[in-house]
């Protein structure tokens, strides 16, 4: 019989934890999850949390779906919590239209039975203070909402451990060696650990792990930030999250979400190349104000009704980008035995259940068998 491979993932944010959740749900116990940092330390746990479906590309809408059951199965056994107030994505013309009603049809086929396309009247009845003239419609799924990044991560390293697996916290991977057997060896500031494959889900900074494990890949650590809003007093309703961005446009748009009575979340966002590469040790704040002004701009103009909204606490994070917008998950072409998981830009948080299980589905079975499409993310 076939020894179980032995796992050592780089990164204990959304998508490495996520893998690790899969390997152990899967009966493999040796998994070992080594962070520099701390448990969602970095862009999962700065995440505004926005989970949902309403997507246009078949393959998105695949592993979105996926990612929307394991949130559920997730909230229906107490470890995490989500808030469902709904998810609008706003149509600027009818070509857009056509593909929202696609994006209905594709749900449809994968259990969404409540996503819908709406028209101008229906955006008005989800949102009155919106304004909708320059709209022709919008794609809104009310089971959508929103999740706490940071619990999410930890309730999974805690699944980890229950079942086995280790989290190590404070612990920085310095190199790869192979030994004799093709068993490998990853060094760490806290001593080495034998493994068979090393999954590389070090955010923005698979980049650099990449290089240090000899299997690279390329990721665009891009810089982006979000604040709060504040009104005066609660809505009379609940808002959906809004995102006045489709995705493949060429550009990126405002979005906007419930956080309680009285605040919203709120900020710029692209699936796109668009914003300068940083380093990601580095992720200054020191553009707020200007920030401030581009996001009041937005909102200002899409929110007539709420023109004495108040923004502040504004704070950064990254987007691990890939250059063609989508996530990398699949052994290295030259390198097999690391496994990447990385590059899914603003979108890791909602979509790492899927991409995790993908990962953990080339370690376990070599090739992935819940979304066979996915082998397209590969890497090349």
């Amino acid at each position: 019989m076939t020894r179980p491979p032995s796992v050592v993932i780089v990164g204990a944010g959304a998508l490495g934890l996520a893998t690790a959740w899969h390997l152990t749900k899967r009966g493999l116990t040796d998994v070992t999850v080594l962070e520099r940092g701390q448990v969602a330390g970095a862009s999962s746990g700065l995440s505004v949390g926005i989970i949902e479906t309403q997507y246009l590309d078949a393959l998105a809408i695949q592993i979105r779906v996926a990612s929307m059951q394991a949130f559920t199965d997730l909230e229906r056994s107490g470890a995490i919590a989500i808030t469902r107030n709904g998810y609008l994505r706003l149509a600027h013309a009818g070509a857009d239209l056509e593909a929202f009603g696609r994006s209905v049809e594709i749900q449809r086929s994968l259990g969404v039975a409540d996503s819908r396309v709406v028209d101008q009247s229906g955006l008005r009845s989800l949102v009155p203070d919106m304004a909708v003239d320059d709209l022709v419609g919008g794609l809104f799924g009310p089971s959508d909402g929103y999740i706490d990044g940071h619990r999410y991560c930890t309730a999974l390293a805690s699944v980890v451990a229950d079942a086995g697996g280790r989290v190590l916290q404070d612990t920085e991977v310095l190199g790869l060696e192979t030994g004799a057997g093709g068993r490998r060896t990853v060094r760490s500031t806290r001593g080495s650990f034998d493994c068979d494959v090393v999954v590389n889900a070090a955010g923005g900074w698979a980049g650099r792990v990449g290089d240090l494990l000899g299997a690279p890949i390329e990721i665009l650590p891009q810089r982006h930030q979000a604040l709060i809003a504040r009104l005066p007093e609660p809505l009379p309703y609940l808002m959906p999250s809004v995102m006045d961005y489709v995705p493949s446009s060429g550009g990126f748009g405002v979005y906007f979400r419930d956080e309680g009575p009285g605040r919203m979340v709120a900020g710029l966002h692209t699936e796109e190349v668009l914003h300068d590469i940083v380093d990601p040790d580095d992720v200054a704040r020191d553009t707020a104000a200007e920030y401030m002004d581009l996001v009041a701009e937005r909102l200002v103009r899409r929110l007539p009704g709420l023109d004495d909204i108040r923004l502040g606490d504004v704070w950064a994070g990254i987007y691990p980008m890939r250059p063609d917008g989508k996530p990398v998950v699949g052994p290295h072409p030259d390198v097999p035995w690391v496994v990447a998981v990385a590059g899914a830009g603003g979108s890791g948080l909602q979509s790492s259940p899927a991409l995790g299980s993908i990962a953990a589905e080339w370690i376990l079975d070599g090739e992935p068998r819940s979304i066979p499409g996915a082998t397209v993310l590969r890497p090349s």
